[in-house]
């Protein structure tokens, strides 16, 4: 069993804002892809394997973090991240050449993951860790808000520095709160730490991620593209998609509120079951009412399963270390996602980017139930 200690408020609040900085370019990502895509003349199928090299850097730097999260210090660490991010994003605003342009924001994403990371597993050692990440997912969605609403008209007057002043500015934030994050975690039992690091209900919890953010990655790449095929103006995308995940926030302090009380198959299967509907409505053509709604669902839907995600990895894993490696399969996930969809879809034909999500929603639901399976406990079997 995991021995809690009582963090203080300000690691807790350090952690979360941490989290959402890590993040920011993956939560910004229709308008960051949109801003790229018109500096550089990108391709539709160009579009997909961008993002799928900008997300490949977070989920190897994640996938790293599970053998290292626990033996190093924190801070230091969060500095060599944060430092990573700084120098791939300063770097961006200077080069002309796309190639170069992929490789810089690949290590922005080695950064990033790294840092998100060190985050979670600092929220994973509350006493209840599975509100922490309730909030940390409600700060993540909250700053897409204000992102999506403030940005179009900034990013329309100066293109693609925009989004990238607004990432390095975070990042020296970042630099100043790391210092509020504890040095190091949990001292786990000598016979926890004996044990293999990846149980078969943990591989099942952390393929769920993988699948459920395969989804999130397709959708979220074209999401913006979906609109403008329907003939929507710049406008009218810009603020369904604000508007749509300003419903992550409820979606986000619900599951915080719920926390353990409904288990956490039962909350995830919710969650799916409305995010297939909102899929489903984004299939053909579409108004605009039906757009704002289903982004409204589909944004409620995945920040609700996001908080619970995490909470099933660490319950699965008496270690502590596995939540760690959740961002990786979440960022491998949003990486394989749209460099799979690019092979499909083209200017004026989407249909592929709804078979791949509902697939992926629906594959990562059963993967969080054999995960239940291998490692029951009591609110879960009830669940």
């Amino acid at each position: 069993m995991k021995q809690h200690t009582v963090q203080s408020s300000s690691s807790v609040t350090a952690g979360v804002l941490v989290s959402v900085i890590a993040m920011a370019g993956f939560l910004i990502l229709p308008l960051f892809v949109g801003a790229v895509a018109q500096r550089f003349a990108l391709t539709e199928s160009q579009i997909g394997f961008l993002a799928t090299f900008i997300m490949g850097g977070s989920a190897l730097s994640s996938v790293a973090a599970i053998f290292w999260i626990r033996k190093v210090n924190w801070q230091w660490s969060a500095l060599l991240a944060l430092g990573a991010m700084l120098c791939g994003n300063v770097l961006s605003l200077w080069v002309t050449s796309f190639p170069a342009f992929v490789v810089l924001q690949c290590l922005v994403g080695v950064g990033g993951g790294a840092a998100y990371s060190i985050a979670l597993t600092v929220l994973s050692d509350h006493p209840q860790a599975d509100r922490c990440f309730g909030f940390s997912v409600a700060a993540q969605v909250s700053f897409q808000i204000v992102g999506l609403l403030g940005l179009p008209v900034v990013v329309a007057q100066y293109g693609l520095e925009a989004v990238l002043g607004l990432l390095i500015g975070l990042e020296v934030v970042a630099l100043v709160l790391l210092w509020w994050l504890p040095a190091s975690g949990l001292v786990m039992p000598t016979s926890v730490e004996k044990k293999r690091v990846v149980s078969s209900a943990v591989l099942f919890a952390l393929l769920g991620c993988f699948m459920f953010f395969f989804n999130v990655g397709v959708v979220w790449t074209y999401i913006e593209r979906m609109g403008a095929d329907s003939g929507f103006s710049p406008a009218v995308i810009g603020e369904s998609l604000a508007v749509g995940v300003a419903f992550g926030v409820p979606g986000a302090l619900l599951a915080s509120w719920c926390g353990e009380r409904y288990g956490r198959l039962l909350p995830l299967a919710v969650g799916a079951l409305i995010m297939v509907g909102a899929l489903l409505m984004l299939v053909g053509r579409i108004d605009e009412k039906s757009y704002l709604l289903a982004l409204a669902l589909y944004n409620f839907s995945w920040n609700f399963s996001l908080a619970y995600q995490y909470a099933a990895v660490n319950a699965a894993d008496d270690s502590g270390r596995s939540v760690a490696a959740a961002p990786a399969f979440h960022a491998l996930g949003a990486a394989v996602g749209p460099g799979v969809a690019a092979l499909f879809v083209s200017a004026d034909n989407f249909f592929a980017v709804n078979v791949l999500a509902i697939a992926g929603v629906t594959l990562s639901l059963l993967l969080f139930v054999f995960a239940a399976i291998k490692h029951p406990n009591r609110k879960t079997v009830a669940a």
